[in-house]
């Protein structure tokens, strides 16, 4: 800290006067910040200069003449929302919908105020409460909201508008939300009666194809190839943004002929209802799983039945995560079940396994014993 020069390797200074003065202290370690930067070639300059910046430093940080200004959660949220690489996320309805509920709570709140107990308040406040389906919230839905929160605090400490996160040492909840729910071939044949049209081809494609909720709801004509069969998604279709060819079989390929002798001119997407694009079938669905008599079931767990029934007729395990865009071993085994016939089959497997071994046993055993009876005729030697 102070004025300086640069030196060359000989020794000698050279060029013009550099001040180095405190900035800012850091609101994680508590350290005090250093800044840089080039004044004059004249060392009286220089020395002006810096006194000027450590008299600045000293009303800051001191003497509290000058005040930071202090920011309300709401105004954080405002901000955040504002960021293009917020609005660039695809899931930014998602993001609106949790800053809505956390303003709710912490919108007129001084940002610097909110403590850890009142966000871990919050996440017991928001398990208590009933959503609209007339059913608690999931401790995987508040997991959500606080992963935002954690976010915006994130940035707000990266750009110096609050000292500390509050979410920094609250424990997430226990989600426990892994599902291995599967759709039999019986309970699939029952749904698709109970459909209408437009969600019977939804879900059959889901059912074929494992692709998820979005990739089939945003799938346009030119990512369908008849010829060869098979879609052609590009990383702005998919989750984990990267490619991948979704190939389809007889049942969806009847479908899509279907479709494309009615296509729509005023947009590409290929699913439709009343000449606009599908967004959701959530509705008919419902009814349709009442009316079918099916329970326990939502429309992601069909990727789950894709990958069960994908392993059952024998497709390599890296060729289904190929297909359905799994990139890790952990997300396909979660996505893979194992149900009750695989069961049976696997212990008929080694039933006849056993039964072979047996066989092989009892046949040596017995040689052992005709051996023994030819070298001593009596068996109690």
């Amino acid at each position: 800290m102070g004025i300086y020069r640069r030196k060359k390797k000989e020794g000698k200074y050279y060029g013009p006067w550099y001040i180095k003065y405190p900035r800012r202290v850091d609101p994680i370690s508590g350290k005090t910040l250093y800044t840089s930067h080039k004044v004059s070639f004249s060392k009286k300059v220089a020395e002006l200069a810096f006194g000027k910046k450590m008299l600045k430093w000293e009303e800051q940080k001191h003497l509290g003449l000058v005040k930071k200004k202090e920011y309300t959660f709401g105004e954080l949220v405002n901000w955040y929302l504002s960021l293009p690489k917020t609005n660039q996320v695809r899931s930014v309805y998602k993001i609106k919908q949790h800053c809505g509920r956390l303003k709710k709570v912490f919108g007129n709140m001084k940002a610097d105020e909110i403590k850890p107990s009142m966000v871990e308040a919050y996440q017991q406040k928001r398990l208590s409460e009933i959503s609209c389906r007339k059913t608690p919230y999931k401790p995987a839905s508040i997991n959500r909201e606080l992963e935002v929160m954690r976010r915006i605090y994130n940035l707000a400490v990266r750009e110096d508008m609050v000292i500390k996160n509050p979410c920094w040492k609250v424990t997430r909840l226990s989600e426990k939300n892994a599902r291995d729910r599967i759709l039999s071939q019986e309970e699939f044949q029952k749904l698709i009666k109970e459909l209408p049209q437009h969600a019977a081809d939804i879900v059959t494609v889901a059912y074929f194809c494992g692709m998820r909720a979005g990739e089939i709801f945003g799938l346009t004509w030119d990512r369908v190839n008849m010829k060869e069969g098979y879609f052609n998604l590009t990383p702005e279709d998919t989750k984990t943004g990267k490619a991948r060819t979704v190939y389809f079989s007889r049942p969806v390929r009847e479908i899509l002929e279907r479709l494309g002798k009615v296509r729509q001119i005023s947009h590409r997407f290929v699913f439709t209802y009343n000449g606009h694009p599908l967004r959701s079938i959530k509705y008919s669905l419902t009814k349709g799983l009442e009316r079918a008599g099916i329970d326990d079931f939502r429309f992601h767990d069909l990727r789950h039945t894709y990958v069960s029934n994908a392993r059952k007729a024998g497709i390599d395990r890296s060729v289904i995560m190929k297909l359905t865009g799994h990139t890790t071993l952990s997300m396909f085994t979660r996505y893979n079940t194992v149900d009750e016939a695989d069961a049976k089959d696997a212990m008929q497997r080694l039933d006849s396994y056993f039964d072979r071994i047996e066989e092989s046993t009892a046949a040596i055993v017995l040689q052992g014993i005709k051996r023994g009876q030819e070298k001593s005729p009596n068996p109690l030697i």
